[in-house]
Order: structure tokens, then sequence, then C-alpha cells
């Protein structure tokens, strides 16, 4: 049984959590921190008439449980352009009614360094099997060094200050020495990826060198020879420990890291040579007149022919949902097993046990989730570094980032990255997004045959409010869809086996009428859901009011009652919406019933809720204490993304984006009242000390500013574009 039970701190000295009632606040205006007199400035405009409360009045809220930035987990590409696609996956032009505070067409070009470009397999084999006369890369180290910047600076334990720069002290410079290679060493840095791994696959290329190489003793042979392995001596120094990523590949984790897909599975996906025999086999019955073809969609032109297309593909949809029973469906496959001839036991088509539904609770691992700190899936942000720095800060239940299904099942690298999983996180979840059948199913089997081992549950997206996902009758269009969702639920629950599937999804599409309290005993009576995630608000709604959790309750009770009904062992059952501090966490948990809360904005802002609702308190954490969280997501980045070049500019474009949330804290000693509540904005304040002031700026320029504490300065033709443009005023200049 899994489980992510934590006993409750008994420690006295932990700081007990307010008497304050949520609803005793004081005479501010709606919408409004309440912050100490002593702290509130002039608040004037600062940039083009826009006051500090305008910048910070941001509505990146929608994003958190929006388009997913394919690159943000894993691949080393930083684009980010899936919202910003017609239906036919083609560039859309900006529409002048969509909401105009969003940078629709951000893009973050690949930055490598200057030097020389390296044959990859060279470097690491000291072999190239294109020959020397065929590659159009390097294969000689010599004048590399010529162009290395040096190395940066970066203390796995550093000091702080709080009141003036520099914020971090670093440790004084050491050069190597006055040759090629040595005046680009700092022997007093680290290297996170040496620190996590023991070694560094990125070898001379390394930002960190520094951090493993040492000097080559008098009588010590110098360089290997061309076809002997890697360069591992050179100009006097030599790499410690030096081995590449894939030598280290044997066994599940592979550089801490598992879930990552094999090269022959990416090539049989793309070329649609992968067999799904489940996933034919079930939707053979289920949806007999359409056949199983995984490949990409054909792009069509655009054009008036093609609008009348899309309205006769959404009528038709329309009309086989009204025509399909879901009953039916569900009772289909048993009545056709005779057909099916018997085979031996076990996971194979045909087996009648297959096809046959509702699931056997036994059949399912059961999760046992109660009081379990859960981090809601986040696009863009919510990649394997920040969660692993939420897993750091006391999240125990964590997921990826929304992966659409068909990418998936088409072998995108891009897709497969968001899978990607950290052995810091002990319960963790896959979330997928697709509209139909035959794109959901078969990524179900896929994940159960292939990474199936580093999956604890899958959940399915029912909640993604954004036009492209919805309009394409995924994420929370599936909530007037139960005749598809039932096709769904039922063929990948079969699909994966053992590992359980949960849903997380909204009160309904519309405002003022719910209908989740009508799907709820469908989930755990015939469905099988493993868990269930309501966010207390509709698709309609977005983040514009409060999250309903008089609502919530009547789900909870609803599922309870259902499952009670039905003679079914509980199902664990999560609220989601507006949780921002211990209290309301409990305060929340308790009114309505659920077994936890999932945090999602609450998070973005501040990834110590998570030590908060451990502990039962409330942190006024130090601005010394959140620039030691940064430099932690740096060090994970760098881990995860790489310690080069290309690496470093990864792991500074997702810092930022990190920023992008985390300056919209307001230090809980600045508050009159507690708990602070996340639909309120500040008026212009300062902080206690400078660096409180730097962390809570809007500008775009002063987040690039605290990178630099960590990843060196900007390289050349590095430009953070936030997600909305209220952030980018005045950035231009502080970027460099």
């Amino acid at each position: 049984m899994s489980t992510v039970n934590e006993p409750r701190s008994e420690d006295p000295t932990i700081t007990a959590r307010p008497e304050t009632s949520l609803s005793a606040r004081p005479a501010v205006p709606n919408g409004t921190a309440p912050i100490k007199a002593e702290y509130l400035i002039n608040p004037t405009s600062t940039v083009d008439q826009a006051s500090t409360a305008d910048l910070n009045g941001l509505s990146a809220d929608d994003i958190a449980e929006g388009a997913t930035a394919p690159s943000s987990s894993g691949h080393r590409d930083g684009r980010d352009d899936r919202d910003n696609r017609d239906d036919n996956n083609k560039r859309r032009k900006p529409n002048k009614k969509e909401r105009k505070g969003q940078n629709k067409a951000r893009h973050f070009p690949i930055i490598r360094e200057a030097a020389i470009r390296l044959c990859k397999q060279w470097e690491t084999t000291g072999t190239c099997s294109r020959g020397e006369g065929n590659c159009k890369f390097g294969h000689s180290w010599d004048g590399y060094f010529e162009l290395k910047p040096a190395d940066i600076p970066f203390n796995l334990t550093p000091e702080y200050k709080d009141d003036a720069l520099p914020y971090v002290i670093q440790k004084e410079r050491e050069v190597g020495g006055e040759d090629p290679v040595g005046r680009t060493i700092d022997l007093s840095t680290s290297c996170p990826v040496y620190k996590d791994l023991g070694y560094c696959p990125f070898g001379w290329r390394c930002r960190f060198l520094g951090g493993h190489v040492r000097r080559i003793m008098d009588g010590e042979e110098d360089v290997k020879k061309d076809g002997e392995g890697p360069v591992t001596k050179m100009g006097g120094w030599e790499l410690l420990n030096f081995s590449t990523d894939d030598a280290q590949g044997n066994g599940v984790w592979k550089a801490g890291e598992t879930n990552r897909p094999e090269f022959d599975l990416i090539a049989k996906l793309k070329r649609n040579e992968y067999d799904f025999p489940f996933s034919r086999a079930y939707l053979s019955l289920v949806e007999p007149e359409k056949p199983l073809t995984l490949g990409r969609p054909n792009s069509t032109k655009p054009g008036p022919k093609n609008k009348a297309n899309a309205h006769k593909r959404k009528a038709d949809a329309a009309d086989e949902e009204a025509a399909f029973n879901e009953e039916d469906a569900l009772n289909e496959a048993e009545a056709l097993n005779d057909q099916i001839p018997t085979e031996e036991k076990g996971y194979v088509v045909g087996e009648s046990e297959v096809l046959d539904v509702p699931l056997r609770p036994e059949e399912k691992k059961r999760l046992n989730w109660e009081g379990g700190r859960y981090l809601a899936p986040l696009t863009t942000v919510g990649n394997l570094p920040f969660r692993r720095l939420c897993v750091d800060y006391g999240a125990t239940i964590t997921i990826s980032e929304m992966a659409l299904a068909q990418p998936l099942v088409s072998g995108h690298i891009d897709e497969w990255a968001l899978c990607r999983r950290h052995e810091s996180e002990k319960m963790f979840g896959i979330q997928l997004a697709g509209g139909f059948a035959n794109r959901m199913v078969p990524a179900a089997e896929l994940i159960k045959k292939t990474i199936g081992e580093g999956v604890d549950f899958v959940d399915i997206n029912m909640g993604c409010p954004i036009d492209l996902v919805f309009n394409q009758g995924a994420g929370s269009a599936l909530m007037d869809a139960p005749g598809r969702l039932a096709k769904i639920l039922v063929g990948m629950n079969r699909a994966l086996g053992d590992i359980p599937l949960t849903v997380k999804f909204r009160t309904g599409i519309a405002n003022n009428k719910p209908n989740a309290h009508k799907l709820i005993p469908k989930f755990a009576t015939q469905w099988g859901a493993g868990a269930l995630t309501i966010h207390g608000r509709s698709r309609q709604q977005r983040y514009s009011k409060l999250a309903d959790w008089d609502y919530i309750k009547t789900c909870a009770t609803t599922l309870r009652e259902s499952l009670s009904d039905a003679g079914l062992p509980p199902v664990p059952i999560f609220g989601n919406g507006d949780c921002f501090s211990a209290q309301s966490y409990y305060e929340e948990m308790e009114k309505s019933g659920v077994d936890g809360v999932m945090v999602a904005r609450g998070a973005l802002i501040k990834p110590w809720i998570f030590t908060e609702i451990k502990e039962r308190r409330e942190w006024d954490i130090s601005a010394t204490e959140r620039l030691e969280g940064i430099r932690k997501f740096a060090e994970f980045g760098l881990s995860h993304w790489g310690s080069d070049t290309q690496g470093i500019n990864t792991t500074r474009r997702f810092l930022c984006e990190a920023l992008s949330f985390q300056h919209r804290y307001i230090p809980i000693g600045l508050l009159e009242v507690l708990p602070p509540k996340l639909n309120e904005r500040p008026p212009a304040f300062r902080g206690r000390s400078e660096l409180e002031t730097l962390l809570s700026s809007p500008f775009a320029g002063d987040w690039v500013k605290i990178s630099e504490m960590f990843l060196g300065k900007v390289d050349e033709g590095f430009n953070f574009v936030p997600k909305h443009k209220s952030n980018a005023y005045g950035g231009e200049e502080a970027q460099g």
C-alpha cells in the first residue's frame, strides 16, 4: 500500500498557528494586502504610469494549469509556444480580443558557448564514427580554452547578508594558473552536477570545471593518444572521475533521474511502428468504426472550407456523444468476452480479464494519501528542479506538468521530458491530457509498458481551461462528455494494470451549473478512479472568484456515500483552490472533510508553504532564507539541465520563471493580520532590508540580476521575457 502519512509534529518550540479567523480582516480595500504603515511607500507611478500595485496585479494563475512548455522539464530547448497554435497545430495570429496582459509569442533561443563546437561522440569516446572529414564538428581541443569563459563561482554552503551588495558572500577566487586551461579554472567553485552524481558528464565544457579537476604531478602522463578514449588530461590538468551520462546508465536511476525513454522506443513511435496490442483490442470493441492510427494528424490549409469542416467535426462529435450510452460501453466488453479465446493469465492481448469491466478494487494499488502534501501539476514552473525544491521543503506527493497524449505516442522527446522523475520524489504521478480514447488509452499502455516502474499513479487532466485544450475536447471539456470520459477511464484503467488512475477536475464548465457531483459516483464505483482532486471553480470562472469550498464538501460527501453504498473501500479526495497558508490548509480540510489539499499557486509564490503545512505554523521566512531557496533551485536546475553554457542559460530562464511568481510573496512580518490571502495584492511597499525589497521587485531585469548571484553574468543574447507584459516594463536596460 502506497502511503505518504507522517506523524504530526509535537515540538513545543514550533510557532502555533494564529487563532485569527480568515474572515477577520482590517478595514482596507478589498483585494489589498493589509501591510503595516511603516513599510508603505509613496504609491506614485513608477514606470509609464504603472504603479507597483498594478505591476503586482498579475493574472499568471491561468498559466499555472494551462498550456505546458514542452521543454520545461527536461529538454534543453526552452521554446514555449504550445498556446500559440490552432487546432491543426499551426501558429495562429494574435487575436485582439484575447487577454492583452500576456506575451503570447515568447521564444527562448538556445544559447551555447562561443567556443569551438566539438563533436560529442569524439569528446566522450575519443573516436568519431563519421570520420573527421565527414563530421562538421571539431575533433581537437586546440584553441578551445582561448575562447572559453572563466568558471562561475558557486558555493554549496554560502553565507549571505541582506543589508547591502553583495548579498551572496563568495569564496575568494583561486585561479588555476597562467596556462590557457588554468586561467579559466576557479579552484574555489563547486560543480552541482559533480556533487549530485560523483562525476560530471560535461567534462572540460563544464562552467564549474574547477570543482572536478586536479593538477597533474611531475612525471605523470599528460594526455591520451587518439583512439584511446576521451581526453581526460590536458595542459597540466586532469578531470576527476570523468564519465558520461550514458556510461552511468546501468539500472533504473540514471543520473538521479528515471523515466527516460530509450532511443529505439522514440524511433519506433516516430515511425508509427510501436505496437499497442491492448489498445487495439479495447478500441475495436468500444469504437469499432474507428481504426487505431497513431500517426500525426494531417495538417490542412486554413480557409472558409476548413472552418466549415471544423464545425462539422464538432457536430459529429456531439452526435456521437449523444448516441453513446456509457453503461452500454461498460458492459459491451463483458458481453463480447465469449468471442475472445481464453489464454494463459497475465498481461496479454486476448485474455478475457483484460477487457472485463469494471475493475476489481484488489487489482489496483491503493493510494493512502490522507494528510499528504500534494504539489499540483504546474505548467512551465512545475518542472523537475522546482518539484525537487518543493520536496526539500516538505511536499510528499508530486506530479508532472500536463503532458499531451498525442505527442507522447508520436515520440515527441519534449513531451517525454515532462515525465522525468527525480529519485527524491517518493510519490510521483504523470498527468495526461487528451479528449479521446484512441489517444489516451494508447498513452496509458505506453506508460505502463515502458516506464511503469517509475510511476506511482497516472492522472487525467479534466480541469485545463484554456481554449486550445478545451476546443480539442480535452481538459475541462470532458466534464460535459461522460460518454467519451467512460471510454477513456475504463480503457486507461485496464491498460495501466496495477498503476492507479486518478482524476483532477473542476466543478463544471459554466458558472452556477456544477456537475462534478454527478460524475463523482461513477468515478469511484464504475470507472475505478484511485483518487480524486476537485478544483473549486468552474472553467468559466478561471481564477476570477474564490474557490467554492462548500461545493467541495458536497463532493466529498457524495464520494463517501457512493462508496459506502457500493461496499467499496475509501478513495482519497483532495480539494484545490486558494490555499496559501498552514491555517487555510487545515481550516479548509476540516470544514470540507477532504483528505488533503492540493497546493498550486500558493506553492508557486512560496514553495516553503509545505514546511508551514508540515509544521502547522506560518513561517516569517527571512530574505536570506528565501535566497537560499533560490540557490537550491539553481543547484537543482544545473544538475538537471547541465553545467555547460547551454544548461546554465536554460536554468536561468526557468529560475526567472519561478521568480516571476515568487516576487509576489508579501513577507508576513509586514502584514497587520495573519494569515495572508492569495487574492490580495500589495500596495507599494519596501521590505525590512534591501534584499527583501529586491526579492519583491516586479521587474524582470531584477530577476535576471538575482540569477546572476548564482549563475554568473548573463551571456550575450540572453533576454528573459515574462509571460505577462506588466513585468516587462523597464526590463530592457536592466538585462544587459
